[in-house]
């Protein structure tokens, strides 16, 4: 059951790849947030460390774009 855990973390991860290259950033951003939240959930079960670690600095980096774009005023979608 926990493998199905990762497997949603990757396929939300994905989704965001795929919302950022179609210009639908705020769908881009959440759907990677959730991802990795997911992904650092399934680290924690499986001890993964370095890649909860990794979830954890790309949530921060997400975070700070979504900040970045918001004050600029160019978050679409």
């Amino acid at each position: 059951m926990i493998e199905v855990l990762g497997w949603i973390g990757t396929l939300l991860v994905l989704i965001g790849y795929w919302a950022n290259s179609n210009s639908q950033h705020r769908l881009a951003m959440t759907t990677w947030i959730v991802g990795d939240i997911i992904w650092i959930t399934y680290d924690i079960f499986i001890e993964n460390w370095s890649h909860m670690v990794l979830s954890s600095v790309i949530i921060g980096i997400n975070i700070y774009g979504i900040y970045k774009i918001i004050t600029n005023g160019r978050l679409s979608r």
